[in-house]
């Protein structure tokens, strides 16, 4: 087992990295958030598996009521990680096409529509198992262009699909997955490594020595990136939310009680669950 996490809470912690929440109180030198305020968490690891908590000002991001909340408790991870890999690692053109491993990740859900509001086309690959009719049905309704088995991407020798040949590949697994993107990647293609597979394949960078190997960390982003740029990729990725361009990827709502229950779901399927558990603390 190699541990590639970049971020553990201190113990003993409040688990919980992501959430939306209403401000009940501010302090007296706060000018950006207001009592009734919904606000969304910008910050990791803050500990929102909560009914109540104290947090800075620059940790908390204000959000309009338009936006559902269930998509608002989700904003901040996997809409931003998918957001910042289709910007930031080469200009893509309208129709150009976009493949990616664990399509049906909250993340690779993310990737399908963000692609469909910018006029890009997706080549997914997911497991073949996981109830995988039902997954390739809710990824084609998000608008994507195809979906195939990882079996049934290896079976292409060449890319002879109604798309163009991928210019871009979003890696997050290894072996098989991360083969069959190399192989159908175009020449001068960009492969971004993310999550799982965050580091370089030193041994593989010399097989495609035509493509242009990167990898990309949400945390260090953030840590880098001026409020501006923060806010912008916010305000655009709301803005696909509320105009109906965009969802919350599959998800499943608990009480914080059933966290056993979400532990399991998440765990089946060798990490390809297909939902995304969110704790309900308003659930009576």
């Amino acid at each position: 087992m190699l541990n590639t996490e970049v971020l553990l809470p201190k113990l003993p912690c409040i688990p919980g990295d992501e959430g939306v929440g209403q401000v009940v109180e501010i302090g007296s030198h706060v000018v950006t958030a207001d009592p009734g305020e919904r606000v969304i968490f910008t910050s990791r690891m803050k500990g929102t598996w909560r009914y109540y908590g104290i947090y800075n000002e620059k940790d908390i991001h204000p959000i309009t009521t338009n936006v559902p909340i269930v998509e608002a408790s989700m904003l901040a991870i996997a809409p931003c990680m998918a957001y910042r890999m289709l910007k930031d690692f080469r200009p893509l053109q309208h129709g150009q096409t976009v493949i990616q491993n664990a399509a049906n990740s909250s993340c690779g859900q993310c990737v399908v529509q963000l692609c469909k509001a910018w006029g890009l086309k997706t080549f997914n690959i997911v497991a073949n198992h996981c109830g995988y009719e039902a997954v390739k049905q809710n990824l084609l309704s998000m608008g994507a262009d195809a979906v195939h088995t990882l079996e049934e991407a290896e079976e292409l020798t060449s890319f002879n699909t109604s798309l163009t040949r991928p210019v871009l590949a979003l890696n997050c697994m290894g072996g098989r997955f991360e083969d069959v993107l190399l192989k159908l990647l175009d020449c001068q293609g960009t492969i971004v490594y993310h999550g799982c597979s965050f580091d370089l394949p030193l041994a593989k960078t010399c097989l495609r020595k035509d493509l242009q190997f990167c990898k990309f960390n949400l945390l260090d982003w953030d840590k880098q990136a001026t409020p501006v740029q923060k806010d912008v990729m916010m305000n655009n990725i709301i803005k696909l939310i509320v105009t109906g361009q965009f969802k919350a990827p599959m998800f499943e709502s608990l009480e914080l009680k059933s966290f056993v229950q979400a532990f399991r779901g998440t765990a089946k399927c060798d990490g390809f669950s297909t939902i995304k558990y969110i704790f309900d603390f308003t659930i009576p």
